[in-house]
């Protein structure tokens, strides 16, 4: 479909140039055209063109005047093909919109597909009974709260987002901290952007080397890019056969917001089909702060306390059969409440990692909100 993509560049000699009248009697049309020769080491080849797809025009004049810039005795860049070459010169080569139509055809299915198959994912695990049970709960269940005005305590971040969706077993949903799913497309997007950067490198040095004429700076290049662009596309069915694997986690509260000395109740389920060596639901408080540093502005985290909540071993989850448990989770006593300003920061947060076969580890995080104890007895 676009044979002017395998063309090389070489030079060719115009040796005349001439305006040849195609079409019939009631409409005629004038075609520019040049006798170009290119020597090759083998032989010379010979031929009256200009573009691979001809161009006509109205009247002669105008043929004239579209062919006007070509001298004979000249020397102009032309292309062939090496398969064929003395039936292939051009002196001006075919704009490929059509192969770029095609190509942004092609990656556009790719994202759409991809977009599905996330979706998919996240969805896996999650059986019809699961998701009406989420349904009716919402129906029924009361999100209406009592919460303290907003300038009682500016600086303790907003639950509103941690409170909105309802659980099955326990009262609210807490969202995942960053959603394997944009993750998934983020990958994706990577990899086809890059491997196809990787393509345009690789493709043109090939060429250069088929036609004898080696680019060895273009290689250079090439050979990283195209390594980059292997690793991206590994990394990406490496993250759809880990998320596959593992499935959607899921982690409910009992209550929200919470406070130090408290105890809770967590519920936990855990999609997938893998056999898991361990899971581990942990309590962590970090501490980040923003500072400049000269001209720059740096950040840094620091995680000042870790405390294990749960701990389950040596299980196997099944398609349509998720793990779930319940747990008992306790604020330490005398904690530092979450806490929010434009340089400092308290975040708590349940993490559940899964250790399972094949080397599968995954790390998901669930962000919760911690009051002061004392907003407890004034409400």
């Amino acid at each position: 479909m676009f044979p002017e993509v395998a063309y090389v560049k070489g030079e060719g000699i115009v040796q005349e140039i001439r305006v040849v009248e195609v079409g019939n009697e009631g409409y005629p049309r004038y075609r520019p055209e040049a006798l170009v020769l290119i020597e090759l080491p083998e032989r010379r080849c010979l031929r009256w063109t200009l573009r691979r797809n001809e161009i006509t025009f109205a009247t002669a004049e105008e043929a004239w005047q579209r062919i006007e810039g070509y001298y004979p005795g000249w020397i102009y860049p032309a292309w062939y093909d090496p398969e064929s070459p003395a039936q292939s010169i051009v002196l001006e080569r075919t704009p490929a919109y059509g192969l770029w139509v095609i190509f942004l055809v092609l990656i556009s299915f790719i994202v759409i597909g991809g977009i599905g198959l996330i979706y998919t994912l996240l969805l896996m695990g999650t059986s019809v009974e699961r998701r009406a049970a989420m349904a009716k709960k919402a129906k029924t269940l009361k999100l209406l709260r009592e919460a303290m005005p907003a300038a009682t305590y500016p600086s303790i971040p907003n639950d509103a987002n941690l409170t909105n969706s309802p659980g099955v077993r326990l009262a609210f949903r807490l969202p995942i901290e960053v959603s394997p799913g944009w993750w998934l497309l983020a990958t994706l997007i990577f990899s086809l952007l890059w491997s196809g950067m990787a393509a345009v490198f690789f493709i043109a040095a090939l060429g250069k080397h088929l036609a004898g004429k080696p680019d060895w700076l273009l290689s250079i290049v090439a050979l990283p890019t195209t390594a980059i662009a292997l690793a991206a596309i590994y990394q990406f069915l490496r993250e759809v056969t880990n998320h596959t694997r593992v499935g959607p986690t899921g982690l409910e509260i009992s209550n929200h917001p919470l406070y130090p000395g408290k105890e809770y109740r967590v519920f936990v389920t855990q999609a997938g089909k893998m056999k898991v060596k361990h899971l581990r639901i942990t309590l962590i408080c970090e501490e980040a702060a923003t500072f400049l540093q000269g001209t720059d502005v740096r950040s840094e985290t620091k995680r000042v306390a870790e405390e294990e909540v749960a701990h389950a071993q040596g299980f196997e989850i099944k398609p349509g059969m998720p793990f779930e448990a319940d747990y008992q989770l306790k604020i330490p006593e005398g904690s530092m409440h979450s806490f929010k300003s434009d340089h400092n920061a308290i975040h708590w947060k349940l993490v559940v990692q899964i250790n399972a076969d094949h080397s599968t580890r995954i790390s998901r995080s669930f962000p919760i909100v911690v009051y002061p104890a004392e907003v407890e007895s004034i409400r």
